[in-house]
């Protein structure tokens, strides 16, 4: 089997030919179309068939087929090559290559080695690999903040490239980059340990990101990385906790061939979880200002006004039902956007929610539809059990530990995913605004775990009965 890992070539070089230059069981060659190089590649021939890609079949019925790739190390060989190849050639032509998004092929050498070879090729960080399904509405509320602190601008560029190597693999860059974000906001130009920990230390901004990122992790290979050891026991300080990260900075941000300690650029898995986890601490830093500047007040009307004068808003009417037949709520609410997500109707969900409480209606409100004002098609719709309906209004149990259970389906990577999980539930009776409250402690739940979730339907169980507490569910027309 043939192995051949491509590099794209990101700027423009012309060259009149090129053929492959093999030495041994290795080939160079350049992928050109037009005289204009595309790729730089090299090939490894007669390698083990055992390393091909190998698709296996679902050990359990209704799970996913278990797709296994190992290049058997011939991309850490290829990229040595190649970078060894970029320094000799550098003095007469810069070859700027992506060595974050190679391609890794694999081709048969006989026919015989064509039927195990599953899949032909595959790239090293998915395209994909940075999409939080951002929704228009945020990214251009973005666009209509005013101008922010140059300090701001390019300490974020270092979390920004941060993320981006983290993605592709290069976790010592993702660290380095991180901590250069809490160099940049925290430090002053202090560059001793003992400084940077006093700094930090007097930071609260950094101290409530540190602790809640110390809060989130579960015992997992973070926690317990060796590189981080110490992070998580709760009898050591703050102020050595913070020394652990620094010290890990100075270690990777210098490197000795003459230490027998170093660390090695072509093994940076080592370094996943720290990486992660000071990822996960100045993330949390930046995503707080970027929501308080995209909903600033000024930031939300500036953009509404836009959407208005343009004609880009979406009219939804909102109706609930109540059981004592009384006045209930009509709501028409707009939104700055043409399009009608998910994500759009959990918001008016919530939204309708408080109101409903606002009018103290929550206690016999037992349906809820919103449809599309000027099509009338359905946006979403959420309805209460039979047991609502009952003189009780109620269910109850006599089991002593109790439960709710949540089943939702939400999209994910353009494909329908179902989930499941449970809440304790200390009452042995769920009434109506039970039920509401209970929809809520849910949506929270999901949206702490991944706010970016886009549910489609939802279900509450409660001790995992077989008739539904309540159903969720969007209008055909949500497909995001």
């Amino acid at each position: 089997m043939v192995i051949t890992i491509a590099f794209d070539v990101k700027n423009y070089i012309e060259v009149s030919e090129s053929w492959p230059i093999k030495i041994g069981n290795t080939s160079f060659h350049l992928d050109r179309k037009d005289n204009i190089v595309n790729k730089v590649c090299i090939s490894y021939q007669k390698v083990e068939i055992e390393k091909a890609p190998k698709l296996l079949k679902p050990v359990e019925p209704r799970k996913p087929p278990t797709l296994t790739i190992n290049d058997g190390g011939y991309a850490i060989l290829a990229i040595k090559q190649i970078t060894n190849w970029q320094t000799v050639i550098s003095g007469l032509q810069i070859f700027d290559l992506d060595f974050d998004n190679y391609e890794i092929q694999f081709h048969a050498e006989n026919p015989d080695e064509q039927e195990h070879i599953h899949i032909n090729s595959f790239r090293r960080t998915q395209k994909d690999a940075l999409n939080s399904a951002c929704d228009f509405e945020q990214i251009g509320r973005a666009f209509c903040v005013s101008s922010i602190e140059k300090s701001r601008i390019e300490s974020s560029s270092h979390f920004r490239e941060g993320r981006i190597a983290y993605e592709a693999g290069r976790y010592v860059d993702s660290y380095n980059n991180m901590f250069l974000f809490l160099e940049t906001r925290y430090c002053d130009g202090k560059t001793k340990t003992a400084q940077q920990v006093e700094l930090l230390t007097k930071n609260n901004t950094f101290i409530e990101a540190l602790k809640q990122s110390i809060s989130n992790i579960q015992p997992n290979n973070v926690s317990q990385s060796k590189h981080l050891e110490g992070l998580f026991n709760k009898n050591i300080s703050i102020e050595e906790k913070i020394k652990i990260l620094v010290l890990l900075r100075g270690k990777l941000r210098h490197h000795s061939l003459k230490n027998p300690q170093r660390w090695d650029p072509n093994k940076q898995n080592e370094y996943e979880e720290a990486a992660e986890f000071l990822g996960s601490i100045v993330g949390h830093i930046v995503i707080l200002e970027s929501l308080d500047d995209i909903y600033a007040p000024e930031t939300l009307n500036k953009f509404r006004d836009l959407s208005i004068s343009s004609g880009y808003q979406t009219n939804i009417k909102v109706m609930t039902n109540r059981l004592e037949k009384e006045p209930s709520l009509a709501l028409n609410i707009s939104y700055p956007t043409t399009v009608i997500s998910s994500q759009l109707c959990l918001t008016t969900l919530r939204r309708t929610l408080t109101e409903c409480e606002r009018h103290g209606q929550l206690t016999d409100t037992v349906n809820i539809e919103a449809i599309q004002s000027n099509t009338e098609l359905e946006v979403f719709a959420i309805e209460f059990g039979i047991w609502a309906y009952t003189s009780l209004r109620s269910i109850e149990t006599d089991i002593i530990e109790n439960a709710i259970f949540c089943r939702f389906e939400h999209l994910q990577s353009g494909i329908i995913v179902k989930h499941e999980f449970s809440l304790p539930v200390k009452d042995k009776k769920i009434s109506i605004i039970n039920a509401w409250n209970l929809l809520t402690l849910c949506l929270d739940w999901i949206e702490k775990k991944d706010p970016t979730t886009r549910i489609l339907s939802l279900k509450l169980y409660f001790n995992e009965r077989k008739t539904p507490v309540l159903s969720y569910r969007t209008g055909p027309q949500v497909t995001k």
